[in-house]
């Protein structure tokens, strides 16, 4: 599967002379089993562009393309919670595959695998989502979205509310899907660690604009102009700046979590020289 944009671009009209350019002439693709960072400040267009790719909102010009079954793009959106309604966790996770038109043995069976699969305790199927933890309202969102099995999955900001363990479960959950089922995942955040940890590749948009595409290496050699956005580098890239300018041999471009902690372990096993100012 593969996502194509090409000039797209999204007006919103709120009276006949007040108009707000969401998204500026936007053009990229990603294919079948890339992970993509989505990052840009506040009011960038960031969840605009999630939802036009989702189908849920029509370009005003430009061109989406997607090469296989639209059906098979699902957006979790931000604070899923404030979408439940079901009475159950378990009545949550099946609405999407029953309006899929499945039967009914195929609907509770993508269920049970989905609620396995985020790891929700079977105890907790039956109450209301509305009961559980932020932590536990993620899984069944998540849950949710995978009993559609889509092929891409858009998240957006799928952080918040998590505290620090429950942002490490969804990383390793994430993780295990795409070794598992090999689903895509286009994920915006403004979190970069959160992002850092799944990614390699970053769409970076600003004021609507595609202002980069680029890798986190890439995005290292032009941290002034993230800065100039309010934007930064996770702290594991930032560390490695920082001591490279203080004279460390290391190297700071690097485009994923494993090779930056790679580069920090070396220099640590260096025998220490000089005055000690690193």
């Amino acid at each position: 599967m593969e996502i194509n944009l090409k000039e797209v671009s999204v007006v919103f009209s709120y009276t006949k002379d007040q108009r707000f350019k969401a998204l500026n002439e936007i053009s990229f693709s990603f294919k079948q089993g890339e992970t993509v960072a989505l990052m840009g400040p506040t009011g960038s267009g960031k969840s605009t562009l999630l939802r036009v790719i989702a189908g849920l909102l029509k370009p005003t010009s430009g061109q989406l393309n997607v090469r296989g079954d639209l059906k098979s793009v699902v957006l979790s959106i931000q604070e899923p919670h404030r979408g439940f309604f079901a009475a159950t966790v378990r009545e949550e996770v099946e609405f999407g595959p029953e309006n899929l038109g499945l039967s009914h043995s195929e609907v509770k069976a993508r269920a049970k695998w989905a609620l396995t699969a985020v790891e929700l305790p079977v105890e907790k199927w039956e109450v209301s989502p509305f009961l559980l933890s932020g932590g536990e309202q993620r899984r069944v969102a998540l849950a949710s979205v995978l009993a559609m099995k889509p092929q891409v999955l858009l998240l957006d900001e799928p952080t918040i509310g998590l505290d620090g363990p429950g942002k490490q479960t969804l990383i390793n959950l994430l993780i295990k899907f795409k070794q598992e089922i090999g689903i895509s995942l286009l994920i915006s955040s403004h979190d970069p660690d959160f992002l850092f940890s799944l990614t390699r590749r970053v769409i970076l948009l600003d004021k609507g604009k595609l202002q980069m595409d680029s890798t986190w290496g890439g995005l290292v050699k032009k941290h002034r102009e993230l800065e100039t956005m309010g934007l930064e580098l996770p702290l594991l890239l930032r560390v490695l700046l920082r001591l490279k300018e203080k004279g460390a041999p290391v190297s700071p471009e690097q485009d994923q979590e494993l090779k930056a902690r790679e580069e920090l372990r070396k220099l640590m096993k260096k025998e220490p020289k000089g005055d000690g100012n690193f």
